[in-house]
């Protein structure tokens, strides 16, 4: 693949992945009974019906910061001349596997950890081990294929993309188990992806299609076989959704 059709390729599956991340869950509209299989969208009144609830807690609200990190030396950001160095390796919370709220969180938090490891080595075993939906295995391919053939990388900070949840506590819909919570995610601005055939660098917002950086959204998992699993969207509950927005893996909009 040439250098230039390498790049328009790489915007072509970033925005991909924002695509994916950010479905607009309001625009929903097929039903299927797998628990990846899109849901309906649903008024408000439905919303009321499904049963939804908020589990109580110490908050989570806030910026999401994985604890422990596996460290081979200090790391050093990628530039046009190298990619990064001494990427710290995300380490595994404690709760991970735990069915709970704190289970949910470190496992949200771990997830984003392992995508940004990813973007910055094109080593995607950590991320594609967590992420059991498949949703992102086009962009998980491509980045390691990237990497690998040595036609470029991520340049700038150590994560190029932060998520916040915006609320304390997820919402549970009752009926089918599905958690939701909703969340901010930033592309971070100094980050960018460079082509080294053309020495050229491209923003990582302009790759990944959002132009303000800024992408408003929500995380829907579930709880199986003892992990969670962050799904596209949830299916129907009893004809009726846990919101009345309908639910996706991060639905929003690009702010």
């Amino acid at each position: 693949m040439s250098s230039m059709s390498r790049r328009g390729a790489f915007t072509v599956v970033g925005a991909g992945f924002i695509a994916t991340f950010t479905a607009c869950s309001s625009q929903n509209k097929d039903a299927a009974p797998s628990a990846s299989a899109s849901a309906k969208a649903t008024s408000p009144s439905h919303s009321a019906a499904s049963a939804s609830a908020t589990p109580s807690g110490p908050s989570f609200k806030g910026e999401l910061k994985l604890e422990n990190y596996r460290s081979s030396g200090e790391f050093e950001p990628g530039t046009q001349e190298h990619p990064a160095q001494h990427v710290p390796v995300p380490v595994e919370p404690a709760k991970l596997r735990e069915d709970s709220v704190e289970g949910l969180y470190a496992f949200v938090t771990y997830w984003l950890a392992t995508l940004n490891y990813m973007l910055l080595t094109g080593d995607s075993n950590y991320f594609t081990n967590i992420d059991h939906t498949g949703d992102y295995t086009t962009i998980a391919d491509f980045m390691q294929d990237m990497y690998a053939s040595e036609t470029g990388w991520v340049t700038g900070v150590q994560n190029p993309l932060t998520m916040s949840l915006d609320t304390d506590h997820p919402t549970k819909d009752e009926k089918n188990g599905f958690y939701i919570w909703k969340t901010t995610m930033k592309v971070n601005r100094e980050s960018a992806v460079y082509t080294k055939t053309t020495n050229r660098s491209q923003p990582l917002p302009e790759v990944f299609k959002v132009s303000s950086g800024v992408v408003s959204g929500q995380v829907t998992a579930h709880y199986l076989e003892g992990t969670w699993r962050m799904v596209h969207r949830a299916p129907a509950a009893a004809g009726a959704s846990a919101s009345a927005q309908g639910s996706a893996s991060a639905g929003g909009e690009n702010k």
